[in-house]
């Protein structure tokens, strides 16, 4: 099962619980990846693009606790969820060593930590479950980000040119990064 035990941190503005999501959670991650969709363009979904049902959610999440190669965690502050990061595995014989991650954080709560300390449970807990790649898609103008990623040794491996299309005829490049270990 790919659980992650709690890991609780004190930070600037309170007590930050980064743990796997649970069931009982689902109306609220809801809530959170609405109003994070809502607060930048760097995530791929528009708001509004988002409409998953309270128990999909539940099932997404069930999904994940049953996974030998995915999980999906949530970063709390003061018991308010303000951040998630999820890992997926592939379950191809090719393709088990890698998997790939999104994270995203509620703007409030930018630059306090929270995304190195959710980054760096989600590699501990890949490095245990030896994974010698992960891979990533980042705009190529969110410097903030691609700096934290190169603090945990990814690298740039290409540009997908046009990769987003955020409409008024403006698209933005997105940059593959990933994090080898031998």
């Amino acid at each position: 099962m790919a659980l992650v035990e709690r890991q609780v941190y004190d930070i600037e503005i309170g007590k930050l619980i980064i743990e796997s999501a649970r069931i009982d959670e689902a109306k609220e991650i809801i809530i959170f990846v609405k109003a994070v969709d809502n607060e930048t363009d760097y995530l791929m979904r528009e708001t509004g693009e988002f409409n998953i049902s309270i128990e999909e959610e539940k099932e997404f999440i069930r999904d994940k606790e049953k996974s030998y190669n995915s999980i999906f965690l949530t970063a709390k502050v003061n018991e308010k969820i303000v951040g998630t990061i999820g890992f997926s595995g592939n379950s191809l014989k090719r393709y088990r060593h890698k998997g790939q991650f999104g994270i995203a954080i509620l703007k409030d709560y930018w630059n306090y930590g929270i995304g190195s300390k959710m980054l760096s449970v989600m590699l501990d807990w890949a490095d245990k479950n030896k994974f010698k790649k992960i891979t990533l898609e980042v705009d190529d103008i969110n410097e903030k980000a691609i700096k934290l990623y190169q603090k945990f040794g990814f690298e740039i491996e290409g540009k997908l040119k046009n990769d987003k299309y955020l409409g008024n005829g403006e698209y933005r490049d997105s940059l593959i990064m990933a994090r080898l270990k031998n």
